[in-house]
């Protein structure tokens, strides 16, 4: 049996998050050896995102994290971590752009691997109406993370990992590229990228904006001195 505790960051996602969760009960209904439990991990929205997250209770394994506001995306997801016990951890948006269907295969992978993420750029990957814009800054900013890791999308948001990988060193990341800081600091040998459609957005915006962008920058910079600084000292 593999269980998992899977977070999911929230911040005005009141229509999303209960089409999430019943995609997600959905698809693992047939895979009895998967124990999943949803985290939702919501950071005060507005729109009464957290109220809609408890009444979930009722019909799926769910535990619910109220946070005093945006207290950014990483550290959303180590708050719910933190909150479990479970052997696996995972990360998934709630804005349904990340496709539960690879849920399976992202999962079992962990027998045989250390980390596994959904890859937006594998052969069979798709992107719904991706903007020019954005795809060029995803692309600037997944190149530059590949020198880094040698990761196919290192800034995946859709990922599974042993709890092993993040023990024994402190997590830092607060914005919405945690994935880069495990791959740059966690203790793992295999990781696999599984191709996925990423979806497009149903009810909500990109969270994106020039802060998170900045940060983005900051920490391409820092991984890469810190990568740098352990290899001259091996």
């Amino acid at each position: 049996m593999i269980e998992i505790s899977l977070v999911t960051p929230t911040y005005n996602e009141r229509e999303n998050l209960p089409l999430l969760a019943a995609e997600i009960f959905e698809v693992l209904a047939s895979e009895p050896d998967i124990d999943l439990e949803l985290i939702v991990v919501d950071d005060n929205s507005p729109d009464g995102t957290g109220a809609v997250a408890e009444a979930l209770k009722a019909d799926y394994p769910v535990q619910v994290v109220h946070r005093a506001g945006k207290l950014g995306l990483g550290s959303a997801v180590l708050e719910g971590w933190a909150l479990s016990d479970r052997p696996y951890l995972g990360v998934i948006d709630a804005d349904l752009s990340h496709d539960p269907a690879i849920l399976p295969e992202l999962i079992h992978s962990l027998r045989e691997v250390d980390l596994a993420m959904g890859s937006r750029f594998g052969e069979t990957s798709k992107v719904e109406k991706w903007a020019w814009h954005r795809k060029l800054i995803s692309q600037v900013g997944v190149g530059s993370a590949r020198l880094i890791t040698g990761a196919e999308d290192p800034l995946s948001g859709y990922f599974f990992l042993r709890r092993e990988v993040v023990e024994d060193f402190a997590l830092t990341s607060t914005g919405y590229k945690i994935l880069l800081e495990i791959l740059v600091k966690g203790r793992y040998e295999k990781h696999r990228s599984i191709p996925f459609v990423f979806r497009n957005r149903q009810f909500s915006s990109s969270k994106l904006n020039l802060r998170e962008h900045l940060l983005f920058a900051m920490q391409i910079l820092y991984f890469s001195c810190y990568k740098l600084f352990r290899k001259g000292r091996g």
